[in-house]
């Protein structure tokens, strides 16, 4: 097969930057941390918090104290989609640059889908955060019961946080079902009755739970085999997290996880493009290179089945 250069598109990669898709939301809970190599170790730096004797007599020595580091690994896997528009697409389109663009975002968004999957898989699992709770119907944040306290029990989770890693829990998320529990729950609406309009946003919900920010995920995808009947399924599910997500990660900081990115691959994508003579068509294809990984698992509270 006669194949022509492949390159890199800056033009094209451009139009990957400022893209967003309001249904999913892993690149606004997890920042990047941009990595050179595909694989490599980072310091994780002791959380020891113990008090220290500091009181020094007349003429002794200061007691010693110092810091331990140790490592830990991540490994990136690329992600890569690709499709292809021929030269008689592209004379049959209004707008050629528009054709790309479509082409173009329909990638972004199914690799993304991808990333937004595998926050899940990482954030909304009881063997990430070791700090977790699954709760029942008679506790669910579902239901309006003696026993349902959402508030009480986020605020019970964000004392654990702050004792166990030290940090403020700034964000908290979960799905549109569980933003619609929310909503509907009475022993919300008792707060807010008598200051104002009891209408619940993401806002207030974040001022209620004294979080900086209140992420509702809504993107769905078909969890069926190929070639069988659709079946839709909602990426984020019936759980709820809390926890400290660190805005800009570095070293001696924590963070409950980030995605580590590698920088060659774009921010957040790459795009290439190459003629086929064979086809009289053009690829395009789009590529990012990350892993999702948690850090500092004690910066994060689960609720597993929060909203059963």
């Amino acid at each position: 097969m006669a194949q022509g250069s492949t390159r890199i598109s800056k033009a094209l990669t451009n139009l990957t930057i400022n893209y967003t898709n309001g249904k999913m939301i892993a690149g606004e809970v997890l920042s990047d941390i941009a990595v050179k190599s595909e694989s490599d170790q980072y310091y994780v730096f002791s959380s020891d918090r113990q008090l220290p004797i500091t009181n020094r007599a007349n003429g002794s020595l200061a007691n010693m104290v110092t810091w331990e580091v140790s490592t830990s690994t991540y490994n990136l896997t690329e992600h890569s989609l690709k499709d292809v528009i021929t030269e008689r697409d592209l004379n049959n389109a209004e707008s050629q640059l528009q054709l790309r663009k479509v082409t173009i975002e329909n990638l972004m968004e199914k690799i993304m889908l991808r990333q937004e999957y595998e926050a899940h898989k990482v954030l909304f699992t009881t063997t990430t955060f070791s700090s977790n709770a699954t709760l029942t119907s008679a506790t669910s944040m579902r239901y309006v019961t003696t026993t349902s306290a959402p508030i009480q029990q986020v605020l019970s989770a964000t004392s654990v946080i702050l004792r166990d890693s030290g940090e403020m829990p700034n964000k908290m998320v979960t799905s549109f079902h569980g933003f619609s529990s929310l909503k509907e729950n009475q022993n919300l609406h008792e707060r807010l009755k008598y200051v104002q309009k009891s209408v619940m946003t993401k806002e207030i919900l974040a001022s209620l739970f004294d979080v900086e920010s209140f992420h509702v995920g809504s993107a769905s995808y078909n969890s069926a085999k190929e070639g069988q009947d659709r079946v839709a399924a909602n990426v984020w599910g019936n759980d709820l997290l809390v926890g400290y997500f660190n805005p800009s990660p570095g070293l001696r900081s924590r963070t409950a996880a980030s995605t580590f990115r590698q920088k060659t691959f774009g921010s957040p994508m790459r795009v290439k493009n190459w003629k086929e003579d064979d086809i009289d068509g053009e690829y395009i294809e789009v590529n990012s290179m990350y892993q999702v990984k948690p850090i500092a698992t004690s910066c994060a509270y689960l609720f597993k089945t929060a909203f059963l």
